[in-house]
């Protein structure tokens, strides 16, 4: 997979991605996995949330291994699947499975992701698509998801950070802060696995 659809490609999706109802200020609310996981409210009932981990890996191998939508279920929590619909120069789109505690239905969603390359940092933006494709049999699709990785080189390491906003489609709201919130510190940790360095230090934050 090539990485080669950097430049000024998500100019629009960057204006769009996170929610603009975004609202409060940010407070850090608990450790995930090693990570300060950090949140703030919004306008609607589920907040949005925010961290950052740094990594030892170069800004190319780092994107394409977020981008790689087959590798999504190997560190991304609670994904049991994901398939990509579509490539292109401008992005890729793809459909992804969650997993739902019990008595929900797993939710799925479609997934716009791409790629704006500017200079040795990156954007790299994550927009729900819910009417892209339709429901598949015994899923529930979610209503909205607005995401966005930032890529910034500080010294020999590279600083991701992540934001996260979704919209399930129904459910407790204390419920779904605090898997959301779990999710974004999952994700960053794994990535501070994969790509670990002798003396690495992790921060998350969630909205």
């Amino acid at each position: 997979m090539c990485v080669r659809w950097y430049s000024g490609v998500s100019a629009l999706v960057s204006l769009l991605v996170l929610p603009v109802w975004a609202e409060g200020a940010w407070k850090s609310s608990r450790d995930v996995s090693g990570v300060t996981v950090q949140s703030r409210d919004t306008s609607s009932k589920y907040k949005e949330h925010r961290g950052s981990v740094s990594l030892c890996g170069d800004l190319q191998t780092v994107l394409l291994f977020v981008a790689d939508v087959d590798q999504l279920p190997q560190w991304v929590p609670n994904t049991p699947s994901a398939r990509k619909l579509e490539e292109s120069a401008s992005g890729i789109v793809y459909h992804v499975v969650t997993k739902a505690p019990w008595p929900y239905k797993p939710r799925d969603m479609i997934y716009a992701l791409e790629v704006d390359l500017q200079g040795s940092s990156a954007r790299v933006t994550m927009k729900g698509l819910p009417e892209r494709i339709p429901p598949e049999a015994g899923m529930y699709r979610m209503k909205a998801a607005d995401g966005l990785w930032t890529f910034q080189p500080k010294g020999d390491q590279l600083e991701v950070t992540l934001r996260l906003w979704i919209d399930p489609g129904g459910g407790p709201a204390a419920l779904v802060n605090r898997r959301a919130g779990t999710t974004v510190g999952r994700m960053l940790a794994n990535l501070g696995k994969k790509f670990t360095c002798s003396t690495q230090t992790m921060i998350v934050s969630s909205a």
